[in-house]
């Protein structure tokens, strides 16, 4: 007994996945219209989504492209490209976090500077209302 539902050629998982192909693609697009997203990172996802639903849709194009690059199976392919993928974004939290570490650094050192000043500034005030 099969346990996959299959309408004519179409199965269960090639639906849901187009399903939330779609419904990323509209999240990603929303905050691109709210400018929350650059376009470069619009554009990435998009295109990842759709690659996401045509390799659901017709599973034999990532077989295609596999044998094109020189990959046995289109499965590999797309555990390679996730991998990347993944190491990438890890790559640019990464440095997004030397950044916001520096930025934090930085402004921690100029509210120093501010404070010691004020204190000074406070300290030289005190001293003059004494001295009158």
């Amino acid at each position: 007994m099969e346990c996959v539902i299959i309408f004519g050629d179409i199965r269960l998982f090639q639906i849901l996945v187009v399903f939330i192909a779609i419904l990323a693609i509209l999240l990603v697009f929303n905050r691109f219209h709210k400018k929350k997203t650059s376009i470069t990172t619009f554009i990435l996802w998009v295109v990842l989504w759709v690659l996401v639903a045509i390799f659901a849709i017709i599973p034999e194009s990532s077989t295609y492209i596999a044998n094109l690059i020189g990959i046995g199976r289109g499965l590999d392919l797309i555990i390679i490209f996730g991998i990347i993928g993944s190491y990438y974004l890890i790559f640019r939290v990464y440095l997004k976090l030397e950044k916001i570490d520096q930025d934090i650094t930085k402004l921690v050192r100029i509210i120093s500077i501010e404070k010691e000043l004020n204190y000074e500034l406070e300290q030289d005030q005190d001293e003059n209302k004494d001295k009158k």
